[in-house]
């Protein structure tokens, strides 16, 4: 690979920051979604994340490309959640927007880095 390990890769950065808003964001949130909402975004973005390290370590392409694939699916859950709260008025438009619109940059990131990665098996 191109990188020296996952940490450099443009895509777990981008997934990391996220991770790291998500959290700062849920900390706000009422005490009765500590097992409810909270939980499910941290867990989202966790899995996020650190699906596209492991992605990152597998030496096979179908393995890769299956644990960036949950990777992205896990942005999509975020995507919901992050409109959810928002229409709970959890956290204000402006934070929702901000983690659509850099889910989809990993989305988008991960739909490109799975299609070379499948084209390699070929």
């Amino acid at each position: 690979m191109a990188f020296h390990d996952f940490t450099h890769f443009p895509v777990w950065k981008k997934a990391y920051s996220l991770l790291l808003e998500v959290y700062r964001i849920t900390r706000t949130f009422p005490k009765e979604e500590k097992f409810g909402l909270t939980s499910d975004m941290r867990r989202a973005t966790n899995s996020a994340v650190h699906n596209i390290a492991e992605g990152y370590g597998r030496f096979e392409p179908r393995d890769k490309s299956r644990f960036y694939k949950i990777s992205r699916g896990s942005s999509y859950e975020l995507i919901s959640q992050s409109l959810v709260s928002e229409a709970l008025c959890y956290c204000s438009s402006k934070e929702s927007v901000a983690l659509v619109a850099g889910y989809k940059e990993v989305i988008d990131e991960l739909d490109r880095l799975i299609k070379v990665v499948e084209e390699r098996k070929t």
